[in-house]
């Protein structure tokens, strides 16, 4: 959703270290996945690490409601000015999220905007690979027709009418 995808790039811009989050993330029939929301935990930030407070953890999922605490499906962070490649670290990390999730996705992003999406499909074995992110916004079907029509009302096409040469004797 347009407010998850605009506080991740503003994580990412606002600090000069490496930065991590958590989102609640949406799985679909169709194996689209829709982020809803990010959240940022406290943590220890360095120029190629960032760790999550463990109790800022607990709190978090303490404070997350039940029914929404299986959405929890998203760990993301910067890479800061560096390529959203994974590290070893980072790849040793989505061990840990398999406990108990059929699925998990993995972003990494810079400031540049350069994006590295994993979806780990632990249940079935496989992982899904993307740098590419899609904005959905609910209202953009409405948005779009209202534009359409204020542009009929106020947006013609300059024609050009060549000039007549006088006639010559």
């Amino acid at each position: 959703l347009p407010q998850a995808r605009t506080k991740m790039e503003l994580y990412c811009a606002l600090c000069e270290k490496e930065i991590g989050w958590l989102g609640f993330v949406k799985r679909y029939e169709d194996n689209s996945f829709l982020i809803e929301d990010v959240v940022l935990l406290k943590q220890e930030v360095h120029a190629t690490t960032t760790e999550i407070d463990p109790t800022a953890l607990l709190d978090f999922w303490g404070q997350t409601p039940v029914e929404k605490q299986p959405d929890i499906k998203l760990w993301g962070h910067s890479h800061v000015n560096m390529a959203p490649n994974p590290s070893g670290q980072d790849d040793n990390q989505m061990s840990y999220f398999r406990d108990g999730n059929p699925w998990f996705i993995r972003l990494i992003t810079n400031k540049k905007g350069d994006i590295n999406i994993t979806i780990y499909d632990y249940a079935n074995g496989y992982e899904i690979h993307s740098e590419e992110l899609y904005t959905y916004d609910p209202n953009r079907l409405e948005l779009k027709k209202a534009i359409m029509e204020e542009m009929k009302e106020k947006v013609t096409e300059k024609t050009y009418t060549p000039a007549k040469l006088p006639a010559k004797n």
